[in-house]
């Protein structure tokens, strides 16, 4: 049976709980007297069910219910659950929290977002000050796990473990605060106040600041205190931020575009990547994933479709190929660190059709094959067309040039049945 979550106040803290305890499986009540409070609420949401599944391997319980209330009676009546996210206006909470008790359970957790105020002025004119505590997250809350769990002597031991029990449950990290300060925002102010000072000292301007932590100590942060190997942590994380085109990735992305392509000789396998293994890409056996494979058979078609004209620009107006078949031979062992290359020949290219061999290489050994059948489509109608004359022509020429070439070894093989 699902459990209920009522969220008082709607705005970006409330809506980062809410998404968080609904991908979570829980039911959601909300309240809050602004009507722009659903548009957020909808737009955060949205955001959380495509981000924090992606955080697990296993598959998330189902998603709960949500529902926004008229009153706060309603909304947390039967609650197991009551997270506060009201403004940091002490006198609003403590009235709220006096309305909360008159009707929810006894048992139940009333945990107030709050930063600012301790857990003994929250409790304040409570009716059952042991029901209060403090759960101060980090937005966005339904990606960072970090919480800060704040209590005191009036809370009963019982309080705290439901607490944790229900914040574990939720994959959250709650950090117990042993004095009235929050230790992220006591930390935040800090670093803050720091900066502030060197700009006003003419040692640095804002921008040097943010480049310093987007390029070094906020990587060097998220990486620290880690049993895991930390290398391998900073890699994961920067290849992340590469992908995403944002903080040190764009440094990334910039000097991969910097580097030559080489001379294209298109009578020949034409080179399409050249790259080392990173280390993210070996799994417990201790090679290549077999899904870097793939991922690297990926960047060697995409790179043959910028050499035919199938680029950025022209996938934005409206064209592309889409793969229909894949066909991968693991021949040989890579690690990491190796530094592989791709060449690519051209088996078919005419009309819509398009046909790949790639062939992976270590130095003359060979690691793998990808056999790749794509067919052009139209981006707005999503079905199968005809690319335009230049692109047309730019493949046909290439693959008129690699029929002259010996047919590679595996084509058209598939997975034999083993008696």
């Amino acid at each position: 049976m699902k459990q209920t979550v009522a969220i008082i106040g709607a705005g970006e803290t409330g809506a980062g709980w809410a998404a968080r305890f609904r991908v979570m499986g829980w039911n959601v009540r909300l309240f809050d007297p602004d009507d722009m409070a659903r548009g957020l609420v909808g737009a955060v949401l949205q955001q959380a069910r495509r981000g924090l599944p992606g955080l697990s391997d296993v598959a998330l319980p189902e998603m709960g219910d949500m529902v926004f209330c008229q009153t706060i009676s309603e909304a947390v009546e039967g609650a197991d659950w009551i997270q506060e996210c009201l403004p940091e206006r002490l006198e609003l909470k403590r009235k709220v929290f006096q309305k909360i008790q008159e009707h929810c359970k006894n048992a139940t957790v009333i945990a107030s977002s709050s930063g600012v105020f301790t857990v003994d002025e929250l409790q304040g004119c409570a009716t059952r000050p042991e029901q209060i505590i403090a759960t101060h997250a980090l937005a966005p809350v339904y990606l960072l796990p970090l919480v800060e769990l704040a209590a005191n002597d009036t809370n009963p031991p019982e309080v705290k473990a439901r607490a944790k029990e229900v914040l574990q449950g939720i994959g959250m990290a709650p950090v117990e605060q042993q004095g009235e300060e929050r230790v992220s925002v006591a930390l935040q102010n800090a670093l803050q106040a720091e900066a502030d000072r060197l700009v006003a000292e003419g040692m640095a301007s804002p921008s040097d600041i943010s480049d310093v932590l987007r390029y070094g100590l906020g990587q060097r942060w998220a990486a620290s205190g880690l049993d895991a190997p930390q290398d391998a942590v900073l890699v994961a994380m920067l290849r992340a931020l590469k992908a995403q085109d944002a903080g040190a990735g764009v440094l990334l992305n910039r000097f991969d575009a910097a580097q030559a392509q080489p001379a294209l000789d298109i009578k020949q396998p034409i080179p399409t990547v050249t790259r080392t293994v990173p280390l993210d890409w070996t799994d417990y056996n201790g090679h290549m994933n077999e899904a870097r494979y793939l991922q690297a058979f990926g960047d060697a078609t995409d790179r043959f479709m910028e050499i035919i004209g199938c680029d950025a620009e022209y996938i934005a107006s409206g064209g592309s190929y889409f793969t229909v078949e894949t066909h991968i031979r693991h021949l040989d062992e890579v690690h990491a660190g190796a530094r592989i290359r791709i060449e690519t020949q051209c088996l078919q290219g005419e009309g819509k059709k398009m046909q790949l061999f790639h062939r992976m290489f270590e130095g003359d050994r060979l690691l793998a094959t990808g056999e790749h059948m794509l067919i052009h489509v139209s981006l707005d109608t999503r079905r199968a067309s005809v690319p335009v004359d230049h692109i047309a022509a730019r493949l046909g020429e290439i693959a008129k040039a690699h029929s002259a070439l010996p047919v590679p070894d595996g084509v058209g093989q598939a997975i034999g049945v083993i008696k």
